[in-house]
């Protein structure tokens, strides 16, 4: 019933609400702060720990939920969450090196898929390619899961943005795991919903950032959706009326922004030759910012141009998945060119500016 998930929604909001301030006190006691860098886009010390907030009304919420229907969640996936929680969190308090985070990232796919038997069976035609032997899925669905994960902890650089694309995600995730009647994996997708506002409430403020205890518990609840979302669209006969032809295409424009942006700028750092996870203002996002939009309208821009690609891709379904994507990534390449040109332009009015100030002075 519709209701039990706007019930889990509300219940992980008001959870999550009432826990963030709390939590942005204890952070201010103990002067616990995201410090600002040449590198960051805010100039002030502020907590970083609201992905714990998230993260408490999630699992409360699920808890409860599963008293009152008696439907057991995927308790692996629950557990592996848990642990990239704690690796985040401690990553937010003293950072830890990208090798341990990887590998904890590895660990908690492996649970996931071994346990909890989430993983990718088959490439549904990308390639050419369909069913997977077990000693290549493995390897696949591990590589997704930590692509997926790492690419919601790089786009969490402005107020707002990761949150918000978090949000579009699990809110069309939920609703097509509850036309399919799964009520479980949509109540956890709703739960998500409703945690995650309550923190945009604080984070558009700039009061609060979810740190990376937050982004990587988002990145890796969206990556496990994901290939549920894979395996489960393949079990529907194809007569059904949410049944996706192009599966896969659907799932990449749906992350269409955090998977560009992650290649993008992974690309560039190995081509620039220093290592893929060294961090820089590459992103998307910072050149929003560099043409002096707000936290609030770079954020806008970026969910109308993933929400672009996702009516696009549930307009173009039954058309060839090899095709869609490669026509995808050409799109969001000439996209991010264009904005790149009009940075450029904008930071060259700011030097020409400068310049026609010093000379008057």
């Amino acid at each position: 019933m519709i209701e039990e998930l706007v019930c889990c929604a509300l219940l992980a909001f008001t959870i999550s609400l009432v826990l963030m301030p709390e939590i942005i006190k204890v952070a201010h006691s103990y002067k616990i702060h995201d410090l600002p860098n040449e590198r960051k886009v805010h100039s002030q010390q502020i907590p970083r720990f609201g992905g714990l907030a998230i993260f408490i009304g999630l699992i409360i919420t699920l808890l409860l939920w599963s008293f009152w229907r008696s439907e057991l969640f995927n308790l692996p996936l629950l557990a592996a969450t848990t642990g990239i929680l704690i690796i985040g969190f401690r990553d937010d308090f003293l950072p830890l090196r990208p090798s341990i985070k990887l590998l904890a990232e590895i660990v908690g796919a492996f649970i996931i898929i071994f346990f909890g038997d989430i993983r990718l069976n088959s490439l549904h035609g990308l390639l050419g390619i369909g069913e997977l032997p077990i000693y290549i899925s493995y390897p696949i669905s591990i590589f997704t899961i930590v692509v997926i994960t790492n690419a919601f902890n790089l786009i969490d650089g402005i107020n707002g943005l990761a949150g918000s694309i978090a949000i579009l995600v699990f809110g069309t995730y939920g609703s097509w795991f509850y036309i399919n009647g799964d009520m479980s994996t949509a109540a956890l997708c709703f739960s998500i919903i409703g945690s995650t506002l309550a923190f945009l409430i604080f984070n558009y403020q700039s009061k609060i950032f979810m740190g990376d205890c937050g982004s990587l518990l988002l990145g890796f609840m969206a990556a496990a959706v994901t290939i549920k979302f894979l395996g489960d669209n393949a079990r529907l006969p194809e007569t059904a009326a949410h049944y996706f032809t192009s599966p896969i295409m659907f799932a990449s424009c749906l992350l269409a922004f955090p998977l560009f942006d992650t290649i993008r700028v992974f690309t560039l750092r190995v081509a620039s030759g220093v290592s893929p996870f060294t961090p820089d203002r590459n992103h998307i996002h910072h050149l929003l910012i560099g043409m002096n939009f707000s936290h609030a309208v770079a954020t806008t821009i970026i969910l109308a141009f993933n929400l672009a690609f996702i009516i696009a891709a549930l307009l173009l379904q039954g058309y060839n998945d090899n095709l869609l994507v490669t026509g995808g990534i050409i799109s969001a390449i000439i996209l991010t060119r264009f904005l790149k040109s009009r940075t450029a332009q904008s930071n060259d009015k700011k030097g020409n500016l400068l310049h026609d100030v010093r000379k008057t002075t």
